[in-house]
């Protein structure tokens, strides 16, 4: 009974070879599966882990009163940030905002706070030594705060022109009761527009170069 057993298991597997010969199989290959890191389950909603803060730099105090004399000096101001190719400096208290700006330049300088849209709604400051408080009256236009009703409301300015770079200190108000000023805010953090001609002091002609930015006021306690 086991030889006949034997002989028909050989007869079968002889017959399933000639299938296959005769009608192979297409044979597919799925995809290896994706495995995702492990993740541990909190026990309760408490003990989810919350992804980690934000770290933010603080630069320090400055350490040299600020005189509004047309030279910034290291640490004269408690921040600085680079935009549009030049250097903004800029310190506040309680009440006032005081900003070094340094240009390539010889030109004119501007640095507009808070716009709206493009150089629309925002404070302009622009200087060519002598220095001016205007206003975005449109997305690429300005007006002399003076010719529109307003103030102006640079409490004190200096700057001077020296190795092929314009640098301008002034001093505002962080809240005056023009309505074509922003009042600004310790603590908050502003949109800034800056701009500057290489050469041309006309505040008609347009700029050489642009940027944008951000500055931070120090929080007052």
């Amino acid at each position: 009974m086991s030889g006949t057993f034997l002989i028909g298991a050989g007869v079968m597997l002889v017959l399933m070879v000639v299938a296959a010969l005769l009608f192979p199989e297409q044979i597919t290959t799925e995809a290896p599966l994706e495995l995702e890191p492990a993740v541990s389950v909190a026990s309760d909603e408490s003990s989810v882990v919350e992804p980690p803060e934000e770290l933010t730099y603080e630069e320090p105090v400055a350490l040299i009163p600020i005189a509004i004399d047309g030279v910034v000096f290291s640490g004269e101001y408690a921040h600085r940030t680079d935009a549009g190719g030049f250097e903004v400096h800029w310190s506040n208290d309680i009440n006032f905002l005081r900003v070094g700006l340094v240009s390539p330049g010889t030109g004119y300088v501007a640095i507009g706070f808070d716009p709206d849209h493009r150089m629309k709604g925002a404070n302009l400051i622009i200087s060519a030594v002598k220095i001016r408080d205007d206003y975005g009256d449109g997305s690429v236009s300005h007006t002399a705060d003076t010719l529109l009703g307003g103030t102006n409301d640079i409490i004190e300015a200096a700057g001077r022109e020296q190795d092929g770079h314009t640098t301008v200190e002034f001093v505002i108000p962080l809240a005056t009761r023009d309505p074509n000023d922003k009042t600004l805010v310790p603590g908050e953090t502003y949109d800034i527009l800056i701009a500057y001609h290489q050469t041309n002091d006309s505040f008609a002609v347009r700029h050489s170069r642009r940027g944008s930015g951000t500055i931070r006021l120090d929080a007052i306690r």
